[in-house]
Formats: C-alpha cells, sequence, structure tokens
C-alpha cells in the first residue's frame, strides 16, 4: 500500500434536517462529497455531514440545499463548512490499524509484528485508500453473515459488488471453493484489491473488474451467481435490485451491507418485491447487514 508524501487536505461540511428528510439531504451532499453520514435519534434533528478533499463551491451548495429543503416544505438548513488541518489521513490509518478478530478472520494490517491465531484464517489488509479494513460495522457484518451462510451451504459462484480493498472476496476464498469475481466502480479500490489479492496469494482465485454494478460484460457473462455480496450503500443497493435478483441463481442468497438501521426495511421492501425472502439480520453501532434468499423456482 503506497502513502502519499503530501497531506490530504479535507473540509467538513454539515446541515441539520428533520429525519424524514436525511436521505434526500444525503444524497445532496454525496454528490459533492467523498464520504457523507448521518447522526440523530427517532423524532429528533439529524446532523448530516459530508467530507471533500476539494474547497467545496458553497453558493452552488445553498442552491441545493434551497431546492431539497423546498420539496420538503422546510427552511434553508444553514450550511457550516470547516477547513480541517492538513494531515496523512492514510498514513495515520495505517498507523492506528489494529489487528481484528470477527467470525473466524484474523484480520491484520502490513505492520503487525505480533502472534497469529492459529485457529483462525489470516488476511493482511491495511486501512488506506480502499474501502474495507474490517473495522467498519458493515465490513465486521457481511464477515459474520459469511460465514454463517457457510455452515449452512456450498456456493459455487460469488459476486463481491463494491469490493474496495477486497476483503470479503478474500473472505469467501476462504470459505468456499467458489469461482470470484470482486468489482467496483473505483479505480484505485481496483488497483488496491488487485494489490491485496497478490499479497494474500489469492489472484489465481479471484477475478478484478473495474464496473458500475452489473453493467460490465465479464459481471453479467459470469451470472447466474449463488450469492451476491454487495456493500455499498442504501440508494444504490435499491437501485439496482432488479438487476441483483436477475443475476442470482435460482435458490441463492445476496447478502446486502453499507445501510444504517432506518433505511432496512426500504431495502427489504425493494427486494421483497423482486421476490426475495429475508432470512436472516445483523446490526452493529446503527448499521445494518441483511440476508435475503430467491426462491428456488426448479423445485416443483
Amino acid at each position: 500500500m503506497m502513502v502519499s508524501d503530501d497531506p490530504i487536505p479535507l473540509w467538513r461540511l454539515e446541515v441539520t434536517v428533520p429525519q424524514a428528510a436525511v436521505l434526500a439531504f444525503e444524497e445532496l451532499m454525496s454528490g459533492n462529497c467523498v464520504a457523507v453520514s448521518s447522526f440523530g435519534d427517532d423524532g429528533t434533528e439529524w446532523r448530516v455531514e459530508g467530507y471533500t478533499d476539494r474547497e467545496p463551491d458553497e453558493a452552488l451548495l445553498n442552491e441545493g440545499l434551497a431546492v431539497t429543503a423546498s420539496v420538503f416544505d422546510l427552511p434553508v438548513p444553514a450550511l457550516k463548512v470547516e477547513f480541517l488541518t492538513p494531515r496523512d489521513w492514510l498514513a495515520d490509518n495505517l498507523s492506528s490499524f489494529e489487528p481484528i478478530h470477527v467470525a473466524g478472520f484474523f484480520i491484520y494490517p502490513s505492520h503487525f509484528e505480533g502472534e497469529y491465531p492459529h485457529a483462525a484464517t489470516s488476511l493482511q489488509i491495511d486501512a488506506g485508500t480502499a474501502f474495507g479494513s474490517g473495522t467498519h460495522p458493515t465490513t465486521a457484518t457481511c464477515l459474520i453473515a459469511m460465514a454463517a451462510l457457510a455452515k449452512r451451504r456450498d456456493v459455487g459462484r460469488i459476486l463481491d459488488l463494491g469490493c474496495g480493498s477486497g476483503i470479503l472476496a478474500f473472505a469467501a476464498a476462504s470459505l468456499w471453493p467458489a469461482e470470484i469475481t470482486a468489482t467496483d466502480i473505483d479505480p484505485e479500490a481496483i488497483r488496491v484489491a488487485i494489490q491485496n489479492t497478490k499479497i494474500n496469494h489469492l489472484s489465481h482465485r479471484i477475478k478484478t473488474v473495474c464496473g458500475n454494478g452489473f453493467r460490465h460484460s465479464i459481471i453479467r457473462g459470469s451470472a447466474p451467481y449463488d450469492l451476491i455480496v454487495a456493500n455499498v450503500l442504501a440508494r444504490p443497493l435499491m437501485g439496482m435490485a432488479g438487476d441483483a435478483v436477475a443475476a442470482l441463481m435460482p435458490g441463492g442468497h445476496v447478502i446486502l451491507s453499507g445501510l444504517m438501521t432506518r433505511d432496512a426495511p426500504w431495502v427489504v421492501a425493494k427486494y421483497g418485491a423482486h421476490g426475495l425472502t429475508l432470512c436472516d439480520r445483523w446490526s452493529k453501532d446503527g448499521w445494518t447487514t441483511l440476508m435475503m434468499r430467491k426462491p428456488n423456482t426448479r423445485a416443483k
């Protein structure tokens, strides 16, 4: 994993809005930020935060806030912009990332010099320029979900959609002797995933593809899948529901993550409308991972 020589400048954007409007303001922020998150409790106002590595156009953002507020008949929320002192965030992440032990996996950074637990599957991942080190609740609960599914059934063909660092594809490779395709829309994520497949000696097991959802010919050509793991965000998950279900083998499972717990019912309803049933769910720190199953239409 390469670390940038130059500190990364960051700006933090913040608005406070009613809970019912959070998703709309998150979507607005997502168009201008590299990361967006929300904080609040049921029945209260929520704080929507975004982080960007480019100086924000406040006039343009305020125009967007006005339009979004008008949809909900709300006053325009005040936009707070804070410039954060430049730091080498990647180097900080690398130095602060400690090994974790979850669902039978031991995930450790390159600088780890301790002992490896014999009963666990060890994977080397550095927190850095691609999402997925196992420390985030969505990644951790995906690992738990995959380990639970491995106890129930064999899987022959797997798609890791939004693979980030590749950690979920690596976990899948340790759980099943399956054909695995890992894809992400971000070329940097694919670069990191390829590097990590080499580090973990999995290049012969995992095919990496840079593409948008199910549009890539290799993703379509490798379907149908026994298992699709998609750790992205609630809105993209709902938007790709039809394509995901079409690419899933009868009797196959999807593991859906990257969604906040409050959004889980919407995702379940969307995939349920395409015929999938909810098998299980795991929640941690306000985030939820879902496992859903496609009916086995071949059974009579």
